[in-house]
């Protein structure tokens, strides 16, 4: 689609996932899953604006455009950066994941896209004490619950906005649906709401502890799966996300990209520990 979008020109794409493991010998249920999963996908385009292939992909184009998202990135040129599925673990359980895509221009983040299928419409329903799977559940029609949304930020608009997340066989509109979102305006540490990863392997849960004893945070960590923090800053529902990584784990881009614009335009500030902006035109490797 990006292709398709641009003329049908070579897009430069830094992800996660690669054909590896689709290409062996014994991944043959899941490639013939993905290529369904794929052509089903594109299917539904006319629902959002977009033209369908005139005919269903091959195995072999699907594996093609997946091949493409090897790109290293850097501080030139037009890059962009594809998460397909952020917070597996979330994924899995049923939990809060994302799907995330950024534009970096000249190593700068210039578009960001989050797409978060079980964040709550509600701020109350997201709570780090319970999972979507036993949630309570109001009927389709409802306001009062529905979740799913798409949040998206473009450089230098000062805005940010989110969307619902399309059901069943509705048709895409930008202006009925979209509403801006900015941060919360609460900046009394004690009032304070701060996210952090529910898992343990890429976070140090006791330094972020001791960071928000420091700073007067008396709340319990609101701990989210993927991007979804990011969402719930640029929302208001929280007010800090802290991440300190354990040793040597290594940050990805794709973790971070699309979140960081949509916070920054939603009226917040991200920077590292020690109050740089993230830079985000480094050679993946």
């Amino acid at each position: 689609m990006l292709s398709a979008s641009f003329s049908n020109q070579k897009v430069s794409i830094v992800a996660e996932e690669d054909v590896q493991t689709l290409s062996n010998s014994d991944s043959v249920g899941l490639l013939t899953a993905v290529v369904n999963t794929v052509n089903e996908c594109l299917a539904e385009a006319p629902k959002y604006g977009l033209q369908s292939p005139k005919e269903a992909l091959g195995t072999s184009q699907i594996l093609e455009a997946i091949s493409r998202c090897n790109s290293t990135g850097g501080r030139n040129g037009r890059h962009w950066v594809l998460d397909p599925v952020d917070g597996t673990l979330g994924f899995v359980r049923g939990d809060q994941y994302a799907v995330a895509l950024a534009l970096i221009e000249e190593g700068k983040v210039v578009i960001g896209v989050l797409g978060c299928p079980n964040y709550p419409r509600k701020k109350e329903w997201l709570n780090h004490h319970q999972s979507y799977q036993s949630m309570p559940k109001m009927s389709d029609t409802s306001d009062t619950w529905e979740k799913g949304c798409v949040l998206y930020a473009q450089r230098g608009s000062g805005e940010a906005w989110m969307q619902p997340l399309i059901h069943g066989n509705k048709k895409h509109t930008w202006s009925n649906s979209a509403q801006r979102v900015q941060v919360s305006a609460i900046d009394d540490p004690a009032l304070a709401t701060f996210c952090e990863p529910v898992e343990k392997a890429n976070t140090n849960h006791s330094f972020t502890a001791g960071v928000a004893h420091s700073m007067g945070l008396n709340k319990q960590p609101l701990r989210v799966h993927s991007m979804v923090k990011y969402a719930a800053i640029a929302r208001g529902d929280a007010e800090i996300f802290m991440k300190f990584a354990q040793s040597g784990y290594k940050e990805k881009i794709w973790d971070h990209a699309a979140g960081v614009i949509i916070v920054e335009e939603a009226g917040g500030v991200v920077t590292d520990a020690g109050g740089h902006p993230l830079d985000f035109s480094g050679v993946c490797t």
